[in-house]
């Protein structure tokens, strides 16, 4: 059976949303407050207040999710600055809004959202960024979605600062209306936020009722078009802006996840694994880090071992990457998959022991090509090393930590083919990226 059928016409959406998560946990956002969450929520329920079309709402809701997509491209060291920026750092930080909208504009069935990822840092008297529009020139969506994005920022903690408090996030927000917003769209957010329509740090009853209204639709408006279209082929585009994401938590892992991606899935294929299941372990491949970016980088550039509580944050990414991809419903055997792939041949390693005939055949090959892409490229705690030396430690553990079979088919492939594998396959995840 296909990984992805024509009855299922959420995934667009549910990809979304697991997106969504993925930056949530990548920009270091509060779990509990979940910054982008709330301005999508909010964005469409004012969207509702002023007479937005249906869709529109439904649109405006999403693009609150991705809203800041584009911060994966500015440097980490600056995102995680704990302290003011400086002028310098700021102008690099003021890119992500252009950024973001180049990303989503690459994304045929997101392209009409990318306008309102750029402009959502323009203000209402001229003085925002990129483009410095001006009142009316801002379209009302840019009003909601910018206005929304403050009043929930100013009460999400922030690397230099904590969450204001709501009053003064509130005494702030009203210092801003007639000049970065609209006032009558200041107005309306108080408004709903004395009647407990908006409010910060959870969802509103109303907005439950907005969602099976409004937002719970294809997002591509047709009942046939994803799956006439789309296919799991088609999804690869949102796909590898996953992979952009998880790999952009440091610069030690740029390009790992496309690697274990390729070799995973030619591991799969010379152990004569299905279709379907060589597609399964590629998409695994891809996403098996995504739960690594709850790491906060202090931990994940560090040179020394980590400390007893630190390893216990980086077991636990595993448990994070299955709970994204929970998200989208044909993913669900992936997320099982993406949990168990730091899980031994035999039964050990984590997120928790288990005997060795539980262990999936797709989490072994993905583990066996995670470890050999690890040893192989530079790392805060590891020089790269020689494939050779890769070879030689994982033969050494196979039948423990890794499956025999997995492993003696990689450690049996030339470290050339390996290269010229990835090589000719990478822009099926990553158009014009260098990997290696």
């Amino acid at each position: 059976m296909d990984l992805i059928d024509d009855n299922n016409k959420m995934v667009l959406n549910e990809c979304i949303e697991a997106l969504g998560l993925i930056l949530e946990y990548n920009l270091k956002d509060h779990p509990a407050h979940q910054h982008a969450i709330r301005v999508g929520e909010g964005c469409a329920l004012v969207g509702e207040k002023v007479g937005l079309k249906p869709k529109t709402i439904q649109r405006l809701y999403y693009a609150g999710l991705i809203h800041d997509v584009g911060k994966i491209s500015i440097d980490l060291n600056i995102l995680s600055k704990k302290g003011p920026l400086n002028a310098e750092e700021f102008e690099a930080v003021k890119l992500h809004s252009v950024y973001g909208s180049r990303i989503v504009a690459s994304l045929h069935e997101l392209s009409d959202m990318a306008l309102w990822v750029r402009w959502h840092h323009e203000k209402w008297d001229g003085t925002g960024y990129p483009d410095g529009l001006y009142k009316d020139e801002l379209p009302v969506e840019i009003q909601i979605l910018g206005a929304i994005d403050c009043f929930d920022s100013l009460q999400t903690p922030r690397m230099d600062r904590p969450a204001h408090t709501p009053d003064d996030a509130f005494n702030i927000l009203n210092q801003y209306r007639g000049t970065h917003y609209n006032p009558d769209i200041i107005d309306l957010v108080f408004e709903m936020h004395r009647e407990k329509t908006l409010i910060p740090g959870r969802s509103s009853e109303e907005f439950l009722q907005l969602k099976d209204k409004y937002i719970n639709f294809p997002l591509n408006g047709s009942n046939d078009y994803f799956g006439e279209y789309y296919g799991i082929m088609g999804l690869y585009p949102i796909l590898r802006l996953f992979a952009r994401v998880i790999d952009a938590k440091h610069h030690y892992t740029r390009g790992h996840s496309i690697r274990v991606s390729l070799l995973s899935g030619y591991v799969a294929k010379e152990m004569g694994l299905s279709r379907d299941d060589v597609i399964k372990t590629e998409i695994a491949g891809l996403l098996h880090d995504a739960g690594k970016v709850s790491i906060p980088n202090d931990i994940l550039n560090k040179v020394d071992k980590p400390t007893k509580k630190e390893w216990e944050i980086i077991k636990y990414h595993p448990v994070h990457s299955s709970e994204i991809l929970k998200k989208v419903t044909p993913f669900s055997d992936i997320s099982e998959i993406v949990y168990n792939h730091h899980r031994w041949a035999d039964g050990r390693g984590y997120p928790e022991k288990n005997s060795p005939d539980t262990a999936n055949i797709i989490s072994q090959i993905i583990a066996v090509v995670d470890a050999y892409d690890a040893i192989t490229t530079e790392r805060p705690y590891s020089p790269a090393q020689l494939p050779s030396t890769a070879f030689k430690k994982i033969e050494e553990r196979l039948g423990s930590q890794f499956n025999r079979e997995a492993g003696e088919i990689l450690i049996n492939t030339s470290p050339k083919y390996i290269n010229a594998l990835i090589d000719m396959n990478v822009e099926k995840f990553y158009p014009d990226f260098n990997i290696m």
